[in-house]
């Protein structure tokens, strides 16, 4: 699995589909929810995270229900945590829970990349 990471409007979407290649079909918006089978590449897993959170579940139980599907695929996340910490509790929640769930992800990642103003930086 690999992992890109960035702000919002930054490229990820577009630098992965170039370097993968990737067409419209091996894309899986995360938007719509879980996925039910495996796809090459899934990005908006922040949008998938709020509504998990909103559901009750924390990062390990999100984690365990994308683990099957995400194994050989990239996975792309907006990174929400850089910024001012919100007074709204559910919003700090949110906000850990998927920080979380990129940590686990990373560590978890054959490699991972931030991507800022369309430049990727490789974390590992």
């Amino acid at each position: 699995m690999e992992l890109v990471i960035g702000g919002a409007y930054q490229g990820k979407l577009t630098w992965s589909v170039r370097q993968k290649g990737f067409s419209q079909g091996d894309l899986f918006d995360l938007s719509e929810g879980f996925p039910s089978c495996a796809h090459p590449c899934f990005y908006h897993l922040e949008v998938l995270t709020r509504r998990a959170c909103a559901d009750g579940l924390d990062a390990e139980a999100i984690l365990e229900k994308l683990s099957a599907h995400i194994e050989n695929s990239v996975v792309i996340s907006r990174e929400i945590g850089c910024g001012i910490v919100p007074m709204d509790a559910f919003e700090r929640s949110w906000r850990e829970q998927h920080g979380r769930l990129l940590s686990m992800l990373a560590s978890r990642a054959e490699r991972v990349t931030r991507i800022f103003c369309g430049l990727a930086e490789v974390l590992k």
